[in-house]
C-alpha cells in the first residue's frame, strides 16, 4: 500500500529553498513515530530513495529486539 504526499518548497528572501515531504498521519502512527526523531534518506537512484529510523538505544523494544531498528 502506498502513501501519497506532495514535495514542499519554501522559498527564503535570501534564495535558499528547502523541500519538506510529510508522513501521513496513519502511517507515522503505524511506525510509532516521536517529534525529534532522526531519520536518514539514502538515494538508490532518481525514482527511488530509502528511508531509515536512526537506531535509538532508548527505544522500545519486543523479546530483546528493538521496534523499528
Amino acid at each position: 500500500m502506498g502513501y501519497p504526499t506532495k514535495l514542499q518548497c519554501i522559498k527564503r528572501k535570501t534564495g535558499w529553498r528547502q523541500f519538506y515531504l510529510n508522513i501521513p498521519a496513519a502511517l507515522a502512527e503505524a511506525l510509532n513515530c516521536r517529534e525529534g526523531e532522526i531519520w536518514r534518506f539514502t538515494v538508490i537512484d532518481r525514482r527511488r530513495i530509502l528511508l531509515e529510523r536512526e537506531e535509538d538505544k532508548n527505544g522500545p523494544r519486543v523479546k530483546g529486539k528493538r521496534i523499528g531498528g
